[in-house]
């Protein structure tokens, strides 16, 4: 019985030995608007433009408590951008500040599907540097299309629409 006893005494010592935890994945998910502006506005003769995004994330779910919004700015010039394309390429270098002081940039590659009206970009790539470092990332960005007839007078000035963004790292 003394035996019985030992070793039900040391089955549960050693249920109760603590193991370390595994690192946890960490992730972000967060949604807002995007605001982008041509200058000048874009029409059917191809000619350099100034594009502006700004994108507010004004919901974010993070595994780091601290991140609960950021922001991303966009500015560069495209030349011959027109109503009917060529030249407008979103860059290839995409970065996040976030509202606890730190910032994620990624590396993505772009594909722009226009269906029905809606322009949805999406974006797919990997953190090169800051929070979630060699995390993967995938941001989608969705617009309603301007009326084209906007081409052949004023042009089109802009673009308002949503963005969400999702960034996990998996150890």
């Amino acid at each position: 019985m003394a035996q019985w006893l030992l070793v039900a005494m040391l089955t549960v010592a050693a249920l109760n030995v603590s193991v370390p935890p595994a690192h946890a994945a960490a992730s972000t998910t967060c949604t807002g608007t995007s605001a982008v502006t041509y200058s000048p506005p874009l029409t059917n003769t191809p000619q350099t433009v100034s594009y502006s995004e700004s994108d507010t994330y004004s919901s974010c779910t993070s595994t780091d408590p601290t991140l609960t919004a950021g922001t991303s700015s966009t500015n560069i010039t495209l030349p011959g951008a027109s109503c009917v394309g060529g030249g407008v390429f979103p860059p290839s270098a995409y970065t996040i500040s976030w509202n606890n002081g730190q910032s994620s940039t990624m590396s993505m590659t772009f594909t722009d599907v226009i269906v029905a009206g809606i322009e949805t970009v999406t974006g797919v790539g990997t953190v090169t540097s800051g929070q979630f470092t060699g995390g993967t990332a995938t941001i989608v960005w969705v617009y309603t299309v301007p009326n084209p007839l906007l081409c052949l007078s004023t042009g089109i000035t802009g673009q308002n629409g949503t963005v969400a963004a999702q960034i996990l790292v998996v150890p």
